[in-house]
């Protein structure tokens, strides 16, 4: 099995948070897949959507409760919520590091 490169191999961006749990954010691949797809970034180039991303992320609002709209059958223990987007949070191996494994929208 071969491994796809990746769309954004430039990527390599974390949000930083104010949160006594969640302190780094890091977007998964998929998750600036979703993004661009659910929030178009006026300006081209990936430098124009990481800085997009990081910002919805670096202003959102950490949670354990899911947006009534992003409600489904699979456990997420902490959500990032910034207004129309939910970014499902897991822990990233190092303490205060989560990954945003995708980006829903409303």
């Amino acid at each position: 099995m071969s491994v796809r490169p990746s769309l954004f191999p430039e990527m390599h961006r974390v949000a930083r948070l104010d949160h006594p749990e969640v302190r780094e954010v890091v977007p998964s691949h998929h998750c600036v897949v979703r993004f661009r797809q659910r929030r178009p970034v006026r300006e081209r180039g990936i430098e124009a959507v990481a800085d997009a991303l990081i910002d919805v992320l670096e202003e959102a609002h950490v949670t354990r409760w899911p947006p009534a709209w992003a409600v489904n059958d699979r456990y997420t223990e902490l959500w990032a919520v910034n207004r129309d987007l939910a970014f499902p949070l897991e822990r990233g191996g190092a303490p205060g590091r989560y990954v945003a494994t995708t980006c829903l929208s409303r």
